[in-house]
């Protein structure tokens, strides 16, 4: 969530961003609301919802968490990715070069990057602690 923090800060409200939290569709979906949910509300501008049994997910293609789209007034897809260099690392990376020379109108170095997070198609696959290594 700091990266994302960082990179809507350079972006100066042009874009609109929603961020998705994976629920189980048999379950409760509030052992999800915790640090992670809290600062991803605490951005100013993001709007923070549930994606129920991982709907959404599927749809945008995304296979594992930190996964970032970002898409054109047209809805043409521009990038696809993460936006850290590696998992639970803050700091310079090609993802978020690449998001904020989008929106700027300018040409990017990349369409896409790797995401490194944990995988999505396990309900438990987020683990609580970021460092903590993703559940097999």
């Amino acid at each position: 969530m700091g990266e994302l923090n960082r990179l809507l800060a350079q972006c100066d409200g042009e874009v609109a961003t929603q961020v998705l939290f994976f629920a189980p569709d048999n379950g409760s979906s509030e052992w999800l609301r915790g640090d992670l949910w809290q600062s991803a509300k605490a951005i100013p501008g993001v709007k923070v919802e549930i994606d129920l049994a991982g709907r959404l997910a599927q749809r945008f293609g995304a296979e594992t968490s930190g996964f970032v789209v970002l898409y054109d007034v047209h809805g043409k897809l521009l990038f696809r990715g993460g936006i850290t260099r590696e998992r639970a690392h803050a700091g310079d990376n090609r993802g978020v070069d690449a998001i904020v020379s989008l929106i700027a109108a300018r040409i990017p170095s990349t369409e896409s990057t790797s995401v490194f997070g944990c995988e999505l198609r396990d309900s438990n696959s987020v683990p609580a602690d970021r460092n903590a290594p993703c559940p097999k």
